[in-house]
């Protein structure tokens, strides 16, 4: 996890110290409350033949097999917790980091991400193979986590064009509402086809990488009713003007426009089962941690929201605007301030450096916030950030003087997207390796 004691050291004032670590210690305890073994006991408890789910009972009694299917980067330590409460009968678990189980009747799969692969292809089949078995006296638990999308799929087109037009997308800047549009109208499970195939009580615990956690969007709705049409996404390939590149894509989904093809699984249809969705860990949820990390420490907290988007560049100029209307006083709250948020931002790509969206966001408040007193940390709760090796990074009021000394051009580093590298050089990138969670962005901006 975060190396807290090296990188609030990692400078020369004491008083920066103390500021470092109140800003790697908000993190943490953000990406504590949202770990998926956590998230599944503070939701999920069993009492004898008794599970409560939130506010419902249910009797294991009552049910010939539990099936468990689990999916995306937070897959293993959501069913690790399961696995401990519950008695089952079978289960899946596909995730994009290796690990064997090595637990009796559970099948796992490592996918692929934000690609899918053959192995991708294969989940999605043993998960529906797994889905007809289910009978109307079975319960059913989904375990949904983000990269769902990429690591299980069972496309309608071949894979090789499945992922040619994923790549295009992705390169033109589609949003994640568009490309599961798209990605939803060519699957056989995903926009709430999975519920198609299942009988008896289903219950999906969910961990959402998408602000404002809509249902039908987190690994593509495969457990809820889908808002989206085949019209949607046609217009999302004539949006990017991508349909003659694409047009066996096109002709699918103008047969499914006519009726031709079945369409998602839309709200009032009838199915062979009951089901529950739950969302268990969010962007929110992590954030609302931290904010009463810093209420414990008696710090004034200004508090963004989770929804924190744009390019890092001008969410920096922004966040800047504020910490500077706080530190000069044109906004009236006593410091220190601990300014809270939760998003994701993304970043143009101009030069051939290594960085993230969470390490540029970084510099870009490093640039803005000269002759403020301030300390700055951002991360991927997933513990990726873009290319790089790091989840983000942190930097304070001394950060430029440190670089000067080594002879870094904060400019020449930004303009290359090379971050990562230049917070590298200071040992100021923040790295934990795979945190087995994902609610995209954390950050906190102390001003004082």
């Amino acid at each position: 996890m975060i190396d807290i004691e090296r990188l609030a050291n990692n400078t020369e004032e004491e008083n920066l110290r103390k500021f470092r670590h109140l800003a790697l210690n908000a993190l943490s305890k953000g990406l504590e409350r949202v770990d998926p073994y956590k998230g599944v006991m503070n939701f999920l408890r069993k009492e004898d033949s008794k599970i409560y789910v939130g506010e419902k009972v249910y009797s294991l009694k009552d049910f010939s097999h539990v099936y468990v299917i689990a999916f995306g980067k937070a897959s293993i330590k959501i069913f690790k917790a399961i696995y401990q409460l519950l008695p089952i009968t079978e289960g899946i678990v596909v995730s994009n980091v290796e690990e064997a189980l090595n637990l009796p009747n559970v099948k796992f799969i490592k996918g692929s991400h934000p690609i899918p692969n053959e192995d991708s292809v294969r989940a999605g089949e043993e998960i529906l193979e797994l889905a007809d078995k289910v009978d109307n006296s079975d319960l059913t638990i989904v375990l949904i986590s983000g990269g769902g999308s990429a690591l299980v799929e069972s496309p309608i087109v071949s894979l090789d064009r499945l992922q040619e037009l994923t790549t295009t997308l992705m390169k033109k800047g589609a949003d994640i509402n568009e490309l599961n549009a798209v990605r939803k109208h060519l699957s056989r499970i995903k926009g709430g086809k999975l519920l198609k195939h299942l009988k008896g009580n289903v219950i999906s615990l969910i961990i959402s990488d998408v602000i404002f956690d809509p249902l039908d969007v987190i690994a593509s709705g495969p457990t809820y009713f889908d808002s989206s049409t085949y019209y949607d996404a046609l217009l999302v390939l004539k949006k990017y003007k991508i349909e003659d590149e694409f047009k066996d894509i096109v002709e699918i989904l103008e047969k499914g426009i006519k009726g031709e093809i079945e369409e998602t699984l839309k709200e009032g249809e009838a199915i062979n089962c009951t089901f529950e969705n739950h969302i268990i860990a969010s962007n929110y949820i992590a954030t609302r941690e931290m904010i009463e990390f810093f209420k414990d420490k008696n710090i004034n907290t200004f508090y963004l929201g989770s929804a924190i988007q744009g390019v890092a560049s001008s969410v920096a100029k922004t966040l800047a605007g504020i910490g500077k209307s706080i530190a000069l006083g044109y906004i009236e709250i006593k410091k220190p301030v601990a300014i809270v948020f939760g998003g994701e931002t993304t970043v143009e790509v101009k030069g051939k450096g290594i960085g993230g969206r969470n390490s540029e966001l970084t510099l870009y408040i490093t640039k803005y916030l000269q002759g403020i007193n301030f300390v700055f940390a951002s991360i991927g709760t997933d513990g990726i950030d873009g290319i790089s090796p790091a989840a983000g990074a942190i930097a304070d009021s001394l950060t430029l003087e440190k670089a000067k000394k080594l002879d870094l051009d904060i400019n020449e580093f930004l303009e290359n997207n090379d971050s990562f590298s230049f917070f590298n050089k200071l040992g100021d990138a923040i790295i934990t390796g795979p945190t087995g969670t994902n609610v995209a962005d954390i950050a906190v901006l102390l001003i004082f």
